[in-house]
């Protein structure tokens, strides 16, 4: 599998959740992430190309904010070894250059810059 990725991930310690903007709903679990993207496990399968709204909900407040909403879009998807679950990696869409810091600020802050 070729590398697109641009910086290196870092996985994360904390709980950090995922829910579905439209329907308010857990997407599943933060595994890595960088400011380009993340690796999620997941319930439900997802097809490679799925544009998706969602809310990621933070560990801690930063810069006045628990949650970033971000356009993410299924990169790759793969069953996880708990058959129960899936692994999935998106790419984050159109960041708004706030958004952008802030997840930087987070990734900072829990030291998960590479």
């Amino acid at each position: 599998m070729k590398k697109h990725r641009r910086r290196p991930r870092k996985n994360t310690p904390h709980l950090v959740k995922v829910l579905d903007v439209s329907t308010g709903r857990p997407l599943g679990r933060v595994v890595d992430i960088t400011a380009d993207g993340m690796m999620l496990v997941a319930e439900n399968k997802f097809e490679i190309g799925t544009l998706i709204s969602v809310r990621v909900i933070l560990p801690v407040m930063v810069q006045a904010r628990t949650d970033v909403h971000l356009e993410a879009k299924a990169v790759w998807c793969k069953q996880d070894s708990n058959p129960q679950y899936y692994k999935v990696g998106f790419q984050f869409e159109n960041l708004s250059g706030d958004d952008g810091f802030l997840l930087e600020d987070v990734m900072q802050k829990f030291n998960l810059v590479g």
